[in-house]
């Protein structure tokens, strides 16, 4: 178990600042997830956890003792890399035992742990091939069983899935969650600029944006209590639409601080007779996947609205089309993009 905390964490390179004022506690036995646009700064984040990168300024703790000094050889830290880093001439064995074997572990504890670890990720029958006949999801899992058998303080992964296939990303996250349920006392921190990666597996995800943390919370509290604009069209796929406050929405008044409404695509229905919010359009595109339909309504004006509708919803293009929205699903922002406390209820 341990415990993490980065208090006030800068990071520069020459004159620029690539991170600022980053202030995070990770509990024990967490997985926390960092997400955010392609350099926000969460990988540099990540290596800085890991020794890999220095501290410009501020503090990391672990365990209550500070760490900026510690080499990383010696953070009990354990990290999988976007690229597997295998040694190709070396079976998935000897890639698993390598480490354990340059530490002087005695050779019948290195054998206990890769085959313990190999048995959790479901490599047993992998052991004697070398890596180029694996697949791409066996090599990564070759690379956290690498990883595994180090016991570590802290398990890192840095975009671990990103050069997968969307059938191997599935299955290899789910692979990742068991692990983690396997291993409850066993802090984890995850790195991906795939919000859905994010809500699948985190216990808390940190939503970064140009260096600096937007907001910290469980999925659910991301998703429906975003704590700004930012956050709100980051998190949930299709996006959150973000309609102008006024002349939008029929039927609806805003509060008067808000600039924006957001309302997200699930929240959206084919309008009854009694819905009191709705807007009006031009069905401008639509994909029809089966189980939902994503409609794009093309309003008066300009915006574009996207819904997610029922799968067999009867929709043309061109067709005009009235669609309600759930009135206390309608988030409200003001001129500096931050949230406004609604009521939910």
């Amino acid at each position: 178990m341990v415990d993490l905390t980065l208090s006030g964490i800068t990071k520069t390179f020459g004159t620029v600042e690539v991170l600022r004022d980053i202030n995070l506690d990770v509990r024990s036995g967490e997985l926390i997830v960092f997400v955010g646009p392609s350099g926000c700064g969460k990988s540099t984040l990540l290596r800085m956890i890991a020794g890999l990168e220095s501290i410009s300024n501020g503090e990391m703790r672990v365990d209550g003792q500070r760490f900026n000094e510690v080499p990383a050889a010696k953070r009990g830290v354990a990290m999988v890399f976007q690229t597997y880093a295998l040694y190709p001439h070396m079976t998935v064995y000897r890639n698993m035992a390598y480490g354990l074997k340059i530490a002087r572990t005695p050779p019948a504890l290195i054998d206990a742990k890769v085959r313990a670890a190999a048995a959790m990720l479901q490599l047993t029958e992998h052991l004697d091939r070398r890596p180029g006949v694996l697949s791409g999801g066996q090599r990564q899992r070759v690379a956290i069983g690498r990883a595994l058998v180090r016991d570590p303080k802290l398990f890192l992964f840095d975009e671990p899935l990103s050069n997968l296939d969307a059938a191997l990303r599935v299955a290899t996250r789910v692979e990742i969650s068991r692990l983690k349920r396997a291993m409850p006392q066993t802090t984890m921190i995850y790195v991906t600029h795939d919000q859905i990666e994010a809500m699948t597996m985190a216990d808390r995800i940190v939503v970064m944006r140009a260096g600096k943390i937007e907001q910290v919370g469980t999925p659910m509290d991301l998703y429906h209590r975003p704590a700004n604009r930012f956050v709100a069209g980051f998190i949930g796929s299709p996006a959150m639409n973000l309609l102008p406050a006024t002349g939008v929405v029929q039927g609806f008044a805003p509060l008067p601080d808000a600039v924006e409404l957001g309302i997200r695509p699930e929240d959206i229905h084919l309008a009854e007779p009694e819905s009191a919010y709705s807007v009006n359009g031009i069905v401008q595109h639509f994909e029809q996947l089966g189980e939902v339909t994503i409609v794009h309504l093309s309003l008066q004006g300009g915006p574009v609205v996207i819904a997610k509708l029922a799968g067999d919803s009867a929709i043309a293009l061109d067709q005009p089309l009235r669609l309600g929205l759930h009135p206390f699903r309608i988030h409200q922002f003001d001129a500096a993009g931050r949230a406004i406390a609604v009521p939910t209820s």
